[in-house]
């Protein structure tokens, strides 16, 4: 009798054997499947309910439940993706592949929240130097407001600039609503005071193409004491952590041709908020805030400028800018003068 029940106990715990050896079996094949549609085909939802079958087999399979936190990652449910990684944790508290996974989750969800703030405010003060012994300092302050909407960005500016013979505000509205591979920059100004364009009105249209290049077309109109057309457009191209620009106008006046060209070179560090910059430019830009109250009178007036600038996101929410600018400059025909720009700039998204 001893003998025949030590039979059928051997017997029972070679079937427990081979019945449990055959679900790791199938648990394995379920996440070599999920793997696949997980990485391969990219199906997130037949991946989630293959690593679901596999637990509801094996509850305690520590790949499947991570691969399972992932994809809920991936579809956006961070709150079952934080779950399954507790769970993991709650078993095995130093896993370090869970403790990676909940980290990255913790962070793009910070990330995320940061993406969708839509308000930001900025303030720019911007002196400018004099070689010249006995020209006082120009002064440029600027503050804008801006607020994202899904149909672009839209701002507000106020700008205040104070001369050796005069100061004044100028008032700006900008806005880059949003097209099909493309966008738009609208900018219209005004102000009553002598040291600006009384009206200023400027549009372009920029368009991104495949491997990385985009290109824009543009013209901008100001009106001090008689109107002003420019015609110009830009090539753009990254390379890597690379930006590069070359930016040409063109302003047609008194049966004459004005000329202005920068390149541009940007550097990126970590975001798209983190950059050195570098430009090289020739001839009056008429986006150029702080010589543009003279447009009209160093339009026809050779200039070389180089410019050398940083721009850090501290904090997530704040970014502070400097750019420093060198611009030898021909006042009169014949005399020229060196011109330092130093700018800083502080934002804020909220």
């Amino acid at each position: 009798m001893m003998k025949f029940k030590s039979a059928i106990l051997s017997l029972l715990i070679t079937f427990s054997a081979i019945n449990v050896f055959a679900q790791k079996v199938d648990v394995d094949k379920l996440l070599k499947q999920a793997l696949h549609e997980t990485n391969i085909t990219n199906n997130y939802p037949k991946a989630i309910a293959l690593a679901k079958r596999g637990l509801e087999i094996s509850p305690n399979y520590t790949d499947i439940r991570l691969l399972l936190g992932r994809l809920y990652k991936l579809t956006d449910q961070p709150d079952s993706a934080k779950m399954e990684f507790n769970k993991v944790l709650a078993k095995e508290p130093a896993n370090k592949d869970a403790i990676s996974y909940l980290k990255n989750l913790e962070n793009y969800e910070y990330e995320k929240k940061i993406a969708s703030l839509s308000n930001r405010v900025s303030v720019t003060y911007n002196p400018t130097f004099f070689e010249k012994e006995g020209k006082e300092t120009w002064n440029l302050l600027s503050v804008y407001y801006a607020r994202l909407t899904k149909y672009g960005t839209i701002l507000g500016r106020i700008n205040y600039a104070n001369r050796s013979y005069a100061d004044g505000l100028q008032y700006e509205l900008e806005a880059y609503p949003k097209h099909k591979n493309a966008y738009s920059f609208i900018n219209l100004a005004y102000s009553n005071a002598a040291i600006f364009q009384k009206y200023r009105v400027a549009y372009s249209y920029i368009r991104s193409f495949n491997n990385g290049w985009e290109g824009e077309l543009g013209v901008r109109f100001q009106y001090k004491n008689s109107g002003l057309m420019s015609y110009g457009g830009s090539v753009g191209k990254y390379l890597g952590s690379f930006w590069l620009n070359g930016r040409v106008f063109l302003t047609p006046d008194d049966g004459m041709v004005s000329q202005s060209y920068a390149l541009t070179a940007r550097y990126y560090t970590n975001t798209a908020d983190d950059y050195f910059t570098a430009m090289i430019a020739t001839g009056i830009s008429p986006d150029d805030r702080v010589r543009n109250f003279a447009f009209a009178e160093r339009l026809h007036t050779n200039s070389f400028r180089v410019s050398l600038g940083y721009q850090q996101l501290i904090g997530r929410r704040n970014i502070l800018g400097i750019l420093g600018t060198f611009n030898r400059e021909e006042y009169v025909v014949g005399k020229k003068e060196n011109e330092y720009d130093f700018a800083i700039n502080f934002q804020h998204r909220f």
